[in-house]
């Protein structure tokens, strides 16, 4: 790894490792890149996802997302199988737009994320997900109902926060 001693200090599906770099010593996480997608109904409202958090110790609202863990697949590819298991939404990749590929914690990882917007013809139902492990329900909420759900903590992840702010700001310029 580019020169310097690399001990992995713990190797699981994450991995840990300490990097020893100009006499320092730091320790780094090794995650999977993943993809998530802000999907808008022709009514305007926001698809999320409810699921358990274990780190968190609660359910958590999110935008459809997933691991970038499969070979042979594009990030769009696995992006479009997340939404069929999470949403039983089909949607095509021609339909996906690139936001933005971040790494949101350039601290410690360097894990990247790709956000894309997806506009979704038919109008969102709330549904329970009972064949998905990580999901259980659907819900589609207004940009209002989103913003206050970001500003009550029931949305605390950066990738949906993000998602929506950045398509908020993509809208308001555009009037």
């Amino acid at each position: 790894m580019g020169g310097y001693v690399v001990d992995y200090l713990y190797d699981g599906w994450l991995k840990i490792y300490k990097k020893n770099l100009n006499g320092r010593s730091f320790e780094v996480l090794e995650d999977k890149d993943a993809v998530g997608t802000l999907v808008e109904d022709r009514n305007g409202n926001f698809l999320l996802v409810r699921q358990f958090r274990t780190a968190l110790d609660r359910e958590s609202l999110e935008i459809p997302a997933g691991c970038i863990d499969k070979d042979g697949l594009t990030p769009e590819e696995i992006m479009i199988e997340e939404l069929k298991e999470e949403a039983n939404l089909d949607i095509e990749v021609d339909n996906l737009r690139l936001m933005i590929d971040t790494c949101p914690q350039v601290g410690i990882s360097k894990g990247s994320y790709k956000l894309y917007y997806c506009k979704y013809d038919g109008i969102g139902i709330n549904q329970s997900v009972p064949e998905d492990l990580d999901v259980s329900e659907t819900i589609w909420v207004s940009p209002k109902e989103y913003l206050a759900k970001i500003e009550n903590r029931e949305i605390v992840d950066t990738k949906s926060q993000l998602a929506y702010y950045m398509i908020m700001n993509k809208k308001m310029t555009q009037l």
